[in-house]
């Protein structure tokens, strides 16, 4: 059966005006309980009897604020006034409530004179507070939009464990694309396909504007009704805001032919237009709990926060590029004795502006053209058809025998038609050539139709498979771009011509009429301008300092104190060695150990003062680094340290030789804060600096109460296993690290040490959560290598490491307990690094394995 464009059209009208948000029924993972303003119940989800033992009827009709504990109603209470005042959903978590054995997550939002309370059972507890810091630290690893794109989908199924993870952007058509995705092996790729704007109805999308998260646990799980008292009408109650709330049948018919047992959708909110969805996919049932979701929601918002910033700021990149080439276009047009002579000999640069094959101007009923452009005769019926359309600055066409038979051109497809003036009829037209146009579709993009009780209906697309559309009247489409450096071309023009007009008598109302325009055009521009400025400066942040510099200084620092913890642990909270405080703290600079000399008795410092010494030593080898005898700029620089003791205490000097001149020691630093402040305000000891021509010189006293002799425990040469050599090292042949493998169940910090381990040049990382799934992987392929936290929950990876030592994997350790923890004989010579992990000796444990990183 075949259709026409109107009829169907008029199915899919239809198919627009589905009140989705007004089905009466919800999904199978949770009840719902909905009460009027004095806390009675009216309705019931009818699934409650499977989660409660309690009947319907004993509880519609009853006040729940009197069956509720006293603290859960005024903390329900306290949500609701919370989701009136922000218009969305609220959540509470972990909750227990009477006729229950299990414990709940539940979701409060208003809906007109209803409180709608949906409960779902707590699945078992996850580590979810740190997902939206975790997820956030990954976005500002991109500064190219591509990767930023990436990278969030990557993100984003790590943190869910989907099976798939579409970022699927919106098109000015209303059609949507795939413009990144991260899969498992066994799914089918989109990336890069097309979707119709049908496949999305309007009121779907203004509901994602509303909900920002919706979740389908179970596309082939039952629904169930929502129940009144009596006969009353449920199908009125909004369900805009639910998060049980169920789903068209048309929508899960066309999950259903994806072949998608779950889904669940972010909703990207760009200057309050949706932008684009996070879309997500799993192959059977998959059931999001509810602190993840509120993490999930809050994390959307976030991004596209920081996705309107990265846009702004792209688009003002792209803009100051084009500036220059626009104001040359300005100066040679106010050279042209003739306007329109002057405006099409500017082509060539023009096209470096945007991307054109000709160029048309009338003025004055005078029309010339350079390149790919109109006949006069097709220019009279342009104009005449353009007369006939709403007052517009610039009308776009990508398909102009659309509009009018007689503008078919074998060379002219498309056009971006600039209004001069009205009276006479100018205008500036920009020409593109017809294009053979291939857009791939996620199957055929036509809707189906089908007979159902004896009505014709609209079935989703039952195949998915890339579907091909060429067109070959069209041109490039026009993009926002191109239309707001038009727009700047016409402001451009526009000022010449009113320069024009000003010698001629005959046409002063004329030019009054343009000026006026102008200025108003000119006075829009500004205030967007302002605008901009004004959102830029609200997304700067306040901290002066370079953000990845700041990020670099903090991470390091917070190594630092994590090796001196890891020594204080180490030693059981006894006294740590000095020079092993040392050796740890510089081994990361010790490239050739004739760069220093670490000589003193052999002394232990007190708990309390290691902290404090740790952080001004740690200042002190950073800033020779950057600035003094171990930087760059020197290459016979040396470092001395010497110590010696009386009745005050120790005495330590630091002496630089060989470093770049120095003129002075700075106040103004974090850095240089703590090593002058810190002894002396912590251990009431004393700091001095001083620049000589050889480089920087300083003195510390450490007072006698803080100082032990050798009588502590045994010392060790380093203190944790970072230093000695690995039992499978092949230091002497060099190999390439391809893959790697993390074992963590911790998400924030498994994504930091894949940020480490990509900026060491390795980019295939998987991540793993659990000891099965790491099996599992380990089943199907061998990576290069394998980090492994040393528990994980209730677990630890001991065995783990023994099996993958039997595969001859390369493997380290990563656990907070550092060099104390006890590990089995067979693995008694792996290395162990401590968190935070340190990228530098990250890289060179890495390296001592024989990679090259």
């Amino acid at each position: 059966m075949h259709y026409k464009a109107s009829e169907l059209s008029s199915l899919v009208n239809q198919c627009d005006k589905e009140p989705i948000h007004l089905l009466g029924k919800i999904q199978n993972q949770g009840f719902m309980v909905i009460v009027d303003k004095a806390g009675v119940v009216t309705h019931l989800s009818e699934n409650l009897e499977h989660f409660a033992n309690v009947t319907r009827d004993n509880l519609i009709g009853q006040s729940l604020w009197e069956l509720l504990d006293r603290k859960l109603v005024h903390a329900i209470r306290g949500a609701q006034s919370q989701a009136v005042i922000l218009s969305k959903a609220t959540y509470l978590h972990s909750i227990s409530i009477p006729h229950c054995e299990d414990k709940f997550d539940l979701c409060i939002h208003q809906s007109a004179e209803h409180l709608i309370l949906e409960f779902e059972k707590l699945e078992s507890a996850g580590k979810y507070e740190g997902v939206i810091t975790a997820l956030m630290a990954q976005m500002s690893m991109f500064s190219e939009l591509d990767d930023l794109y990436q990278g969030l989908v990557e993100s984003v199924r790590t943190a869910t464990g989907h099976d798939r993870v579409m970022l699927y952007q919106f098109l000015a058509d209303g059609s949507g694309e795939v413009i990144a995705e991260s899969t498992s092996s066994d799914m089918t790729p989109f990336l890069g396909l097309r979707y119709p704007a049908s496949d999305i109805p309007r009121q779907a999308r203004q509901l994602y504007k509303k909900n920002l998260i919706r979740t389908i646990s179970d596309v082939n799980g039952e629904t169930y009704s929502i129940i009144g008292k009596g006969k009353e009408d449920t199908d009125t109650i909004d369900l805009s805001l639910s998060r049980l709330r169920a789903v068209s049948e048309v929508h899960i018919q066309y999950l259903k032919n994806m072949k998608v047992g779950a889904s669940m959708s972010i909703s990207l909110i760009v200057e309050g237009e949706l932008w684009g969805l996070i879309a997500c996919h799993h192959n059977c049932k998959k059931v999001i709990p509810g602190r993840l979701v509120a993490q999930l929601e809050l994390f959307g918002e976030m991004f596209s926060l920081e996705l309107s910033r990265r846009l702004v700021n792209e688009h003002i990149r792209v803009s100051e590029k084009a500036n220059a080439t626009f104001t040359r276009v300005l100066s040679n047009l106010s050279l042209g004795r003739s306007l329109n002579n002057a405006i099409v000999e500017q082509l060539s640069l023009l096209k470096t502006l945007i991307d054109i094959d000709g160029i048309g101007c009338i003025f004055s009923s005078e029309y010339t053209k350079s390149g790919a452009a109109f006949s006069s005769q097709k220019i009279k019926r342009l104009t005449a058809i353009l007369a006939d359309l709403p007052d517009e600055e610039i009308h776009q066409f990508d398909n102009l025998a659309d509009i009018d038979d007689s503008l078919a051109d074998t060379h002219v497809a498309g056009v971006l038609a600039l209004k001069i003036s009205s009276q006479p009829m100018d205008y500036i037209f920009l020409f593109r050539n017809s294009v053979v146009n291939q857009v791939s579709w996620a199957g055929n993009p036509s809707k189906r139709v089908k007979l159902k009780d004896g009505e014709e209906v609209l079935t989703p697309r039952a195949s998915f498979e890339k579907w091909v559309e060429t067109n070959e009247s069209t041109s490039t489409p026009w993009t926002t771009l191109d239309i707001e450096r038009a727009k700047s071309i016409r402001l451009g023009v526009m000022e010449l011509t009113i320069r024009h007009l000003h010698e001629k008598e005959q046409l002063q109302r004329e030019a009054k009429k343009r000026l006026e325009l102008l200025i108003g055009e000119l006075n829009h521009r500004v205030r967007n301008i302002l605008n901009l400025v004004s959102a830029i400066i609200g997304q700067t942040s306040q901290n002066k300092k370079d953000i990845d510099e700041f990020i670099t200084s903090l991470s390091s620092r917070i190594s630092a104190l994590a090796l001196g913890h890891d020594q204080l642990t180490h030693a059981s909270y006894n006294s740590v060695r000095f020079k092993d405080l040392l050796h740890n703290e510089l081994k990361a600079y010790m490239i050739r150990e004739s760069s220093f000399k670490i000589e003193g008795p052999d002394i232990y410092l007190v708990p309390y003062a290691v902290t404090p010494i740790v952080l001004v030593f740690h200042e002190m080898i950073t800033n020779a680094a950057k600035y003094g005898a171990l930087s760059a700029t020197s290459n016979d620089g040396k470092v001395a340290i010497t110590w010696g003791l009386d009745e005050k205490g120790c005495t330590i000097k630091w002496e630089e030789l060989g470093g770049p001149p120095l003129h002075g020691v700075g106040d103004e630093g974090f850095g240089m804060t703590v090593i002058k402040s810190v002894i002396p305000h912590e251990l009431k000891g004393k700091a001095s600096l001083s620049t000589q021509i050889a480089g920087l010189n300083a003195e510390f006293l450490i007072p006698r109460k803080y100082i032990e002799f050798g009588t502590s425990q045994t010392s060790t040469q380093h203190a944790t296993r970072g230093d000695k050599p690995q039992a499978v090292s092949t230091a002497n042949t060099e190999k390439i690290l391809t893959s790697a493998f993390i074992v963590e169940d911790n998400l924030l910090i498994s994504l930091d040490l894949k940020k480490h381990l990509k900026q060491l040049g390795i980019d295939k990382i998987d991540i793993f959560g659990d000891i099965n799934s790491a099996r599992a992987a380990l089943a199907k392929v061998k990576p290069s290598m394998m980090f492994l936290d040393v528990h994980l929950g209730n677990e630890n990876t001991f065995q783990l490491g023994i099996e993958i030592q039997k595969l001859s994997i390369p493997f380290l350790f990563i656990t907070g307990y550092g060099a104390a923890i006890e590990l089995p004989d067979e693995l008694s010579e792996v290395d162990i690094l401590t968190k935070p992990v340190d990228t530098t000796l990250l890289k060179r444990s890495i390296e001592a394995f024989g990679f090259k990183v």
